[in-house]
């Protein structure tokens, strides 16, 4: 191999990776997200209590009152972030949710549980569950100030 043909590979393999490098950061974002923004809302169901909950009716009426307009849930899906399990069963709990199913814009759907404190559990059709959350939720939330592993509860 000549110098020439030497130069020339050595100039295709920087062309190529910055070509990865420009791709890379689409793909990992791709791979971390929702398949896509939420097309349709469907069966939503809210102010519901978790069951080992009904019994206690200050805690029932307080639910009740997680009335999450359809709007506001699909900004909800359309902006939260992936989260790890703990922080909707443990860190942000709270026994208020709504349900329903969405699909997304590339036609694959999901049962869903949103909670009052800003999280939600999703059952995907291929059986995978993901959890969500977003901070910045607008909707009335009868537990707010409860969460959080610290002394002082977090809204």
């Amino acid at each position: 191999m000549n110098v020439n043909g030497f130069e020339m590979m050595v100039t295709i393999k920087k062309y190529l990776l910055r070509i990865l490098s420009l791709l890379l950061p689409v793909f990992i974002i791709s791979a971390c997200s929702h398949p896509g923004k939420v097309k349709t809302l469907t069966e939503i169901e809210t102010g519901k209590t978790l069951e080992w909950y009904l019994d206690d009716a200050t805690i029932r009426e307080d639910c009740i009152k997680f009335k999450p307009t359809y709007v506001q849930i699909l900004n909800f899906f359309n902006n939260s972030q992936r989260v790890e399990g703990f922080v909707v069963n443990e860190d942000r709990y709270t026994p208020c949710f709504a349900t329903g199913r969405l699909i997304w814009r590339d036609g694959t759907s999901a049962e869903w549980s949103l909670y009052s404190s800003g999280t939600a559990g999703l059952l995907l059709d291929n059986g995978e569950t993901i959890h969500l959350y977003q901070r910045d939720y607008r909707w009335f939330d009868p537990t707010a100030y409860t969460y959080g592993l610290s002394d002082e509860g977090e809204c």
